[in-house]
């Protein structure tokens, strides 16, 4: 998967390479210890607690972007994570089942679809959410966090793939989806022997 230079890749499963790429975030931000030891430990607290979050969901691999357009921060992540699949099911379940249980679950308020990306067929789903890390941030409740999620069946298992996308800036929420997009059809499968 190819995401733009822009954004930076902290592993999820080794806590060792999460403080790593935490410390390594933080010194890109703010290269300056002495000047900004309090905006320093501020983002290092910060980050440390998204990352232990995704890992505890089981996440592989967060990526932050740190892309600023005339000087402005230009907000987005994704969380890449395995949904384990149903025991119940002897094979992969079609993605239309799973599109068809995510437009009960949400309903209106999200867009359900089955796509079909360079490395297979997969749910996408586009909504709107208020999630806990956006509150504790101070995100006003009335500019919900947009969620693209891709959810790719993974070969020869009944697991899923999730590429979980967001952006808290409603006003380049469309323009940050057709990159989302983007960025997942860039995703290919590899196998080692």
């Amino acid at each position: 998967m190819i995401t733009p230079p822009e954004w930076f890749r902290i592993p999820l499963r080794s806590q060792a390479k999460r403080e790593r790429s935490v410390r390594a975030l933080v010194d890109l931000t703010y290269p300056s210890r002495d000047e900004h030891a309090a905006r320093r430990h501020e983002l290092r607290e910060m980050l440390s607690t998204m990352v232990d979050r995704a890992a505890d969901r089981d996440g592989i691999e967060l990526y932050l972007s740190t892309h600023a357009a005339l000087g402005v921060p230009v907000p987005a992540s994704l969380l890449v994570l395995v949904e384990p699949g149903d025991s119940a099911w002897p094979s992969q379940p079609p993605v239309g089942l799973l599109a068809d249980g995510l437009r009960a679950t949400y309903g209106e308020r999200a867009h359900v679809s089955t796509v079909e990306l360079p490395c297979g067929p997969a749910v996408r789903c586009r909504r709107q959410e208020m999630g806990d890390d956006a509150v504790e941030l101070g995100q006003p409740a009335d500019r919900p966090t947009t969620v693209l999620d891709l959810y790719l069946p993974r070969p020869e298992s009944t697991a899923w793939l999730l590429l979980s996308f967001s952006t808290p800036v409603p006003e380049l929420a469309d323009a940050q989806v057709e990159l989302f997009d983007a960025i997942a059809s860039t995703f290919r499968w590899s196998y080692s022997s």
